[in-house]
């Protein structure tokens, strides 16, 4: 028997607003990214009870000019980026709140 969530479709709509948001922000506050159009990739973070932050991240791409992956959490309420770090991998995006600390 599968089980369907009446929520699934509002929930994935707030995320996506949520990732546009949180990608805004990105673009908004690094320098880096100016005349660079990266491929996003991201998500909500595990913990996050509030709903209050996003991990948003790009790969390099030396043909666009982004030498570099860069990964960050972004707080969309605040619009303020409150981590960022350099990644090889969409692995290395961070997946839930406690992974900030590390």
């Amino acid at each position: 028997m599968k089980l369907l969530n009446p929520f699934g479709r509002v929930q994935k709509g707030i995320d996506d607003d949520r990732l546009a948001a949180a990608i805004a922000v990105v673009s908004a506050h690094d320098a880096e990214l100016a005349g660079s159009t990266p491929v996003w990739f991201g998500g909500p973070l595990e913990g996050d009870v509030r709903q209050r932050y996003m991990a948003v991240g790009y790969l390099a791409a030396p043909d666009s000019g982004l030498e570099e992956g860069r990964a960050y959490v972004v707080d969309v309420r605040s619009g303020h980026v409150i981590w960022r770090r350099p990644i090889e991998h969409r692995a290395d995006l961070p997946r839930s709140v406690t992974a900030l600390g590390t």
